[in-house]
């Protein structure tokens, strides 16, 4: 017999509020059904859950093991009813590459956020474009070759720039943060006439442009990284930025509707592409 997820649901409430009448009010049972319920529980799964006392109730071990098993996803699955109860013009649900969501579409959203304050935004990241975990979303930003097909759009064309940090040494091995997945432009970069004669080192070598950036805002290197994704870093003094030597990279940060978007992903469409122009970069 599977246990019912209602008896679950219930569970929680008993177990956090420490009350059967108190519990049984929030769930809409009478507190002899709940009672029943929760002995019901106990028996389908051979544990005592609950000690009686003459003021309420407290979980044993074993309930209180339970609670903490049951209790985050009984949360995921209420915050998941909420977002479909909302209206879906007022909803937006974005699928962002992970290096341009935390360094650029993130520190950007106040702003649309104050031109729209009724649309509620739900972002999620990835890596790369296929890592979707069954999210269905209305808007996706991702990193993509230098055609897509439609009905994708271009937001920003990724020139490339070498960065690194005031105090990372100039002189002896140069250290080199490499980003994985690009391989072949750090392997041209590296012929270039700045390493010419020069031995390299490598420091470390991650999985993003964020992460690579940091760890050069850090002092660990140099590396490559499209230009605009390091502008707050070079106006600030934190980051120092030297020709890439690297012939056009022919990668393009692009955006990608759902089929019959919503006004929620269209406005959103309209706020970025105005503020980041193709070209840009």
């Amino acid at each position: 017999m599977v246990t019912p997820l209602k008896w679950l649901h219930n569970f929680e409430a008993v177990a956090r509020l420490g009350n059967m009448t108190l519990a049984a009010q929030e769930v809409g049972l009478t507190q002899a059904a709940l009672s029943q319920q929760m002995q019901a529980l106990e028996t389908h799964l051979k544990l005592q859950l609950f000690t009686r006392e003459p003021r309420g109730m407290s979980l044993t071990a074993s309930g209180a093991q339970l609670y903490s098993d049951v209790f985050p996803g009984l949360e995921q699955i209420s915050n998941a009813l909420k977002r479909y109860r909302q209206p879906q013009s007022s909803r937006l649900r974005i699928l962002c590459n992970a290096s341009f969501a935390l360094r650029w579409l993130i520190p950007n959203l106040p702003g649309f956020h104050a031109r729209h304050p009724g649309i509620h935004v739900e972002t999620r990241t990835a890596l790369w474009r296929p890592e979707r975990h069954g999210y269905d979303p209305d808007a996706e930003i991702y990193l993509g070759g230098p055609v897509q097909p439609a009905p994708a759009r271009a937001l920003v064309k990724c020139s490339l720039t070498a960065v690194r940090a005031p105090g990372c040494a100039e002189e002896g091995p140069l250290p080199v943060i490499r980003i994985s997945g690009q391989e072949s432009l750090f392997a041209e970069w590296l012929k270039s006439p700045r390493f010419t004669g020069r031995a390299t080192r490598q420091s470390i070598e991650v999985d993003s442009v964020h992460a690579a950036v940091s760890l050069a805002a850090d002092g660990l290197g140099w590396t490559l990284c499209p230009s605009f994704l390091v502008r707050p870093e070079l106006q600030t003094g934190r980051l120092l930025a030297a020709d890439a030597d690297v012939t056009a990279p022919k990668r393009a940060y692009w955006l990608r509707l759902k089929d019959r978007p919503g006004a929620a992903a269209e406005a959103f469409c309209e706020w970025i592409t105005a503020e980041l122009p193709a070209g840009f970069g």
